[in-house]
């Protein structure tokens, strides 16, 4: 392990330890290092496109990019923890990086909005946003109004056991929600036989979500499993080889997944699908094997 040691005197660190910085630390953490900056850099990137590009959506396109933002913000946090810059300096614990309980919420009206532009906020819209502000003030609170030392604890709906169980929750609840919104838009524009960039984008969506869905399978089990042990078994799971990184690569997946459908959404029909590109070569090879063996 090689680390990077900075005697500093500071708001935000003893003058009695000096600071330990980790730069490589191991194959699966470098890895996870760079999936998780390359992530933060694309849905940088894409998340600015959107903010600056004009669209008669401009609405789902603010959304969209609050989305990346959050995934961008929470994958430094990740990089913070992986390189011991918390450990380091702990009164930056509180650093407003941390939005796990808007996820489930900006993705939900990132495809609501997408498939319907005319849809109108209503008073009812704003209990969505009261986990997702909650936790932003939280943060923001400790951070300027205490020493910044931030401790994860049990019942804390915000940074703790509790904020877990409810960013699971509400990430499934707004997914499949969001599904449904979708399998309805599709039915619809299918019944009315329209294509063009309607279309488009809900099948990009659709398959937005379906990835999600089995890479959220993969980050949430990593939660419950390293709840489970702990406390039921008062086992640390994170004393065994590779499994906290297993959390920042699925975490990193995520993200990077999102910026990937950024990318797609920014991108114009007509386009061809994977699928369809496999099976028109497949066919093609099977043709031309036919027609060779009729010849000879």
């Amino acid at each position: 392990m090689w680390c990077f040691v900075l005697a500093k005197q500071s708001r935000f660190c003893s003058p009695q330890l000096p600071i330990t910085m980790h730069f490589f630390t191991g194959t699966l953490t470098t890895l996870s290092f760079l999936l998780l900056c390359a992530a933060i850099a694309l849905n940088g990137l894409v998340a600015a496109v959107f903010l600056l590009r004009k669209n008669a959506n401009k609405r789902a396109d603010l959304v969209f990019a609050a989305l990346l933002f959050t995934y961008s913000l929470t994958a430094l946090h990740h990089v913070f923890i992986l390189k011991g810059v918390y450990q380091a300096l702990p009164n930056l614990t509180a650093l407003p990086l941390y939005f796990t309980l808007s996820f489930g919420v900006l993705l939900f009206y990132s495809v609501k909005l997408r498939l319907f532009p005319k849809y109108i906020f209503v008073g009812s819209d704003l209990k969505h946003a009261i986990l997702p502000f909650g936790q932003f003030v939280y943060f923001i609170g400790a951070f300027f109004l205490t020493d910044g030392l931030l401790v994860r604890r049990f019942y804390s709906p915000f940074y703790g056991g509790l904020e877990m169980a409810l960013y699971i929750f509400t990430f499934y609840a707004y997914q499949f929600a969001a599904y449904r919104y979708l399998r309805f838009q599709l039915s619809t524009l299918r019944k009315k036989q329209e294509g063009g960039q309607p279309l488009y984008e809900t099948l990009v969506l659709r398959r937005m979500l379906r990835v999600m869905l089995l890479l959220f399978w993969v980050n949430s089990a990593y939660i419950v499993t390293d709840f489970v042990m702990y406390e039921l078994l008062k086992l640390n799971m994170h004393n065994f080889r590779g499994f906290t990184r297993f959390g920042d690569l699925s975490f990193a997946a995520m993200a990077g997944w999102v910026g990937l459908t950024g990318v797609q959404l920014l991108m114009k029909p007509p386009y061809m699908n994977v699928s369809t590109f496999m099976f028109y070569w497949l066919k093609r090879a099977l043709l031309f094997k036919q027609t060779g063996r009729v010849r000879n």
